[in-house]
């Protein structure tokens, strides 16, 4: 008698085997690679998140504030502030002479953010608000008709590589550069 000889044989099942397992190790390397490149650029864009946020606020502030005489330079409160950063931009945003009130931007080298903060001086001890991240220096520019900046920024996704940001904002009154400190009230 002859027995039914359905199914398969060790062979052909070895040979099915090492296929998928062909497959499956192409389809893992290629998976991988996706992940890889999404991280990065999940990294990249909170990076560029982190400074257009501070281009809006400066905008914002900066076109508010345009009133001749209404914008300056001052020191850099931060001890740790480089060369190239030790300057604040301070903006005066009301227009009581006796009892100034200014809006002040300067970086924090340490924590890699530019630093916000309101009020008649810059107060190290108040708590300060953070705007944006991976930002090393900024060197301010005032001229006649325009408020602008230069942000030296660190990419993370690109291995700690820097770039540079240059921002510039057109202003309707002519205004003239203040290096002085803040008035004392």
């Amino acid at each position: 008698m002859w027995k039914s000889e359905t199914g398969f044989t060790l062979i052909e099942l070895t040979v099915v085997m090492a296929v998928m397992g062909v497959f499956i190790a192409a389809m893992t390397g290629i998976l991988m690679v996706a992940f890889d490149v999404h991280t990065e650029i999940v990294q990249e864009n909170k990076e560029q998140a982190g400074a257009v946020l501070v281009t809006q606020h400066l905008e914002r502030m900066i076109k508010s504030s345009d009133r001749s005489r209404s914008f300056g330079l001052t020191d850099n409160p931060l001890d740790t502030a480089s060369g190239n950063d030790d300057k604040a931009l301070r903006i005066q945003v009301n227009t009581d002479p006796f009892n100034p009130l200014y809006v002040f931007y300067y970086v924090d080298p340490v924590k890699k953010t530019m630093c916000f903060e309101y009020g008649s001086a810059i107060d190290a001890s108040n708590p300060k608000m953070e705007l944006g991240s991976g930002i090393l220096s900024v060197t301010w520019k005032i001229e006649k008709n325009s408020v602008g900046c230069e942000l030296k920024l660190e990419s993370a996704a690109a291995g700690g590589a820097t770039q540079t940001e240059s921002m510039n904002f057109a202003l309707k009154s002519e205004q003239e550069v203040k290096s002085t400190p803040a008035p004392t009230p």
